[in-house]
């Protein structure tokens, strides 16, 4: 479970920082300067020893773990929704 959620880290990554929101007009500069301040994380990929490397702001690190959270929770949703349409039989 833990290597699957490392794999995806790559793409989420991605998709947070193209859709990431634009900074607040009233935030302080200490806190801009904060969370524009590059946040450097290790990984292994599903199937290799390399670790790779991603960088990203706080404010992107918070939007992929917001979206990972998401899909995880419309994974089980729709997962156990299927489950209760099979029956207590699991579809046999």
């Amino acid at each position: 479970m833990k290597s699957i959620k490392l794999s995806l880290i790559p793409m989420l990554a991605i998709a947070a920082l193209a859709t990431s929101p634009v900074h607040a007009a009233d935030e302080s500069a200490e806190a801009a300067k904060k969370s524009s301040k590059k946040i450097c994380k290790k990984y292994r990929p599903t199937g290799t020893r390399i670790a790779k490397k991603t960088c990203m702001t706080q404010r992107g690190w918070d939007e992929l773990k917001r979206r990972a959270q998401e899909a995880a929770r419309t994974s089980q949703r729709l997962s156990g929704h299927q489950n209760r349409e099979e029956g207590p039989t699991g579809g046999f």
